[in-house]
């Protein structure tokens, strides 16, 4: 037998998840850390930017966001499961159930594309990257935030994770700041800025259906807003980002 593609794979993986996403969004805690990532992504868009892509936009969490800033934003899934979610977020959102890889629109369509955790779900990374740069046109910019693998810790649970868990794909992976940066170059961007994201709030407050310790903690707002500050303060420090869970990466086609 044929095995599946991995486009197949993460269609039926996230048919699965599609429920597990809703859950997540479902706690004000999680929803507060989701929105000051969006937030941090957002802040990167050039001023009059109006046509916005949120490339592997999921259930529409994020896009619903990017909408409130950027009507008439366009979110593209390869999971039409996923996208069925997304009528609790954003109803009416202008979706697309595409394969990221094989992206349905003409060059230059788009002034800023938005990839959230969407790269280390495909194989062929400098081709996905190739393709969100023919969607930008001039003056546009790719705004990516992906697993960072750079601490060996946190590489290593990653993998054990991939492996184990039945909510991930054991081919997935994350990049190395070095890593994701010639990527991007190989695929014919100019990488301007690249930061780290995501500690403390990112493990107890971002994903509780995961990890759910702090469902059960009184105060969990409270407690994800200040782990949102240390974190930030822990990121913008050279030696302490490494401990960073996720890489911010801003570019503009060459």
């Amino acid at each position: 037998m044929t095995p599946p593609s991995n486009a197949q794979a993460q269609i039926e993986l996230h048919r699965a998840l599609a429920p597990r996403y809703a859950y997540r969004y479902s706690f004000e805690f999680s929803r507060l850390f989701q929105q000051d990532w969006h937030a941090e992504m957002i802040r990167h868009v050039p001023s009059g930017a109006k046509r916005v892509l949120d490339l592997g936009c999921g259930t529409g969490f994020f896009l619903a966001e990017l909408e409130a800033h950027h009507p008439g934003a366009v979110g593209l899934d390869i999971s039409h499961d996923m996208l069925k979610v997304s009528d609790q977020y954003i109803p009416g959102a202008k979706l697309v159930t595409a394969d990221a890889e094989k992206l349905p629109f003409q060059p230059g369509s788009f002034d800023a594309v938005f990839c959230k955790g969407s790269l280390h779900h495909v194989r062929d990374h400098v081709k996905f990257l190739s393709n969100c740069r023919a969607a930008l046109g001039r003056g546009g910019v790719l705004i990516m935030s992906e697993p960072c693998n750079d601490n060996p810790a946190i590489k290593l649970a990653r993998a054990v994770l991939y492996k184990k868990s039945p909510h991930f794909d054991e081919g997935d992976e994350g990049f190395t700041r070095r890593g994701i940066v010639s990527l991007c170059e190989q695929a014919g961007f100019e990488v301007v800025k690249v930061k780290k994201y995501g500690v403390f709030a990112y493990v107890f407050a971002g994903f509780p259906d995961h990890l759910g310790v702090l469902r059960h903690v009184p105060g969990n707002a409270w407690i994800t807003r200040a782990m949102i500050g240390v974190d930030r303060g822990l990121c913008a420090v050279p030696g302490l980002s490494l401990l960073g869970f996720h890489v911010l990466v801003v570019a503009k086609p060459r």
